[in-house]
């Protein structure tokens, strides 16, 4: 469903271009197949060179052979490679929206499409029973393509903008509403730089069609409208007659109308309350790619992982690791593990500084005294919370989740949410979630509990590998984090 998807991931790449704009959309599809035709082409050959002419990785791994390739043994492949991954990228994840999105959240379509690409190369290798010795090659095509299309899809972003400005300009957007989420949302908006936001407070009908007229905007979007459903058809159609699409964006409370569903086992159709997906199998399914995966990143996150520490001990005093007591599932009190990103007695000034900087439920505040230098640092892109992979092999968290709650915020959740707090009990605690990858702090404590409580209501294998995925540019570009 369109309305909760977007109230759901806050993502401004939404918004579809309306039918007038049709022509737009095909040239700048045809400007990305373009030009993904020619980074691909340029990752593959670039991964020849490093295979075969990067002295240092043929002393460490030698072809099989013991030959170096000529490039003419791997040209002939060049069209079937790059057909495969044009197939995933263009198809299979479509790479290129329009309006094309922020570079940050092409990052996890880019790597989704990577590593789809990579599989079906891989095994079409295997199954042809030729070109051995380039498997490496095909391998090692996936990260030299990553960072290509990383690029491209920032100066794709540059030309359009400079496009859309030489006809036209940016294509306007009227937001109608207040409060928190408007605010969230206009902010999601504005980082589309091919939109040029309008921002009015509640309208009528009559005013909204009006202004949406005079603005010569060609979307409009209504946040929480206190239309009757009439007045909302109604509004759409005049829009629609004026070639202005019509979005709207339902209370968070609404949200939970996810546990609604529809049932015809009594012979008619019915609805039931369905409380959540994340028990019997679902549950096993799920602890078993914790555990997996969770022993990857501590295997291959082990050197970093010791020069973290080791400059946690040269910053300040006290111990590398912080331990601090959190409720997990049912209540069940556990340690949660993190590097330490404050002064040693951080926990004995937290009544101070949080009289200080009054809040709600998880307490957090910006530019807290308490932080190091390292550990600014480390907050800024999460690495302070991976230790608490071994929280999840351990079996007290999971990779996706609600965060793991303080034992000081239960009673101010109870308080500010009422019966929600259980529900948000009722499984693991994760490292990151679907409020992290949608703004982290940024967001309202309100916002924060709705999306928490929708992941646990929708739960899939699959939500959690696009969290997992959005996750990465999240942290790195450190949006929200503090």
């Amino acid at each position: 469903m369109g309305i909760l998807n977007l109230a759901l991931d806050k993502e401004a790449a939404e918004f579809r271009a309306p039918v007038g704009d049709s022509g737009k959309r095909y040239l700048f599809l045809f400007l990305g197949f373009f030009a993904d035709v020619l980074v691909v082409s340029a990752a593959f050959y670039s991964a020849y060179w490093l295979r075969f002419h990067f002295h240092p990785l043929l002393r460490l791994i030698p072809p099989p052979s013991g030959i170096t390739s000529p490039w003419s043994n791997y040209s002939a492949i060049l069209p079937t490679v790059v057909l495969i991954w044009m197939a995933i990228l263009i198809f299979g994840v479509k790479i290129h929206q329009y309006p094309p999105l922020p570079t940050e959240d092409s990052i996890v379509l880019i790597l989704s499409g990577t590593v789809k690409a990579t599989i079906m190369v891989l095994a079409l290798s295997f199954l042809s029973k030729r070109y051995s010795d380039s498997r490496l090659l095909l391998l090692m095509t996936a990260p030299v393509a990553a960072a290509y299309l990383t690029l491209e899809s920032w100066l794709l972003n540059e030309v359009w903008l400079r496009i859309l400005r030489i006809f036209g300009g940016q294509e306007k957007i009227m937001v109608i509403g207040d409060g928190p989420l408007k605010d969230s949302l206009v902010k999601r908006i504005a980082r589309i730089r091919h939109f040029l936001v309008i921002q009015k407070k509640d309208l009528s009908p009559e005013e909204i069609v009006s202004l949406a007229k005079q603005e010569k905007a060609r979307q409009a979007l209504l946040v929480q409208a206190s239309l009757s459903q009439d007045e909302l058809a109604n509004l759409a159609e005049s829009l629609e007659l004026s070639g202005i699409r019509l979005h709207l964006v339902p209370s968070l409370l609404e949200l939970k109308m996810g546990e609604l569903q529809v049932s015809e086992s009594l012979g008619i159709p019915t609805f039931y309350f369905k409380h959540g997906s994340l028990s019997g199998e679902n549950f096993v399914i799920k602890r078993i790619f914790d555990i997996v995966f969770s022993f990857a990143v501590c295997v291959l996150g082990f050197i970093p992982f010791v020069i973290i520490a080791l400059l946690i001990k040269l910053d300040s005093l006290g111990p590398i690791l912080f331990r601090q007591k959190r409720y997990g599932l049912h209540l069940r009190v556990f340690d949660a593990l993190k590097f330490r990103t404050m002064v040693a007695n951080a926990e004995s000034k937290v009544d101070k500084v949080q009289e200080a900087n009054p809040a709600g439920a998880f307490f957090k505040i910006k530019n807290d005294p308490r932080v190091t230098r390292v550990g600014n640092f480390l907050r800024r892109f999460s690495l302070d919370e991976f230790p608490q992979f071994l929280n999840v092999l351990m079996g007290d968290m999971s990779v996706v989740g609600p965060r793991p709650l303080a034992l000081r915020d239960l009673d101010r959740l109870r308080k500010d949410f009422g019966p929600a707090y259980k529900k948000r009990l009722s499984v693991l605690p994760g490292l990151t979630g679907l409020w992290q990858v949608s703004g982290r702090s940024d967001l309202s404590n309100e916002q924060s509990v709705a999306l928490d409580t929708f992941y646990i209501e929708h739960w899939s294998l699959g939500l959690d590998l696009r969290i997992i995925l959005r996750t990465i540019p999240a942290v790195l570009f450190g949006r929200g984090a503090y």
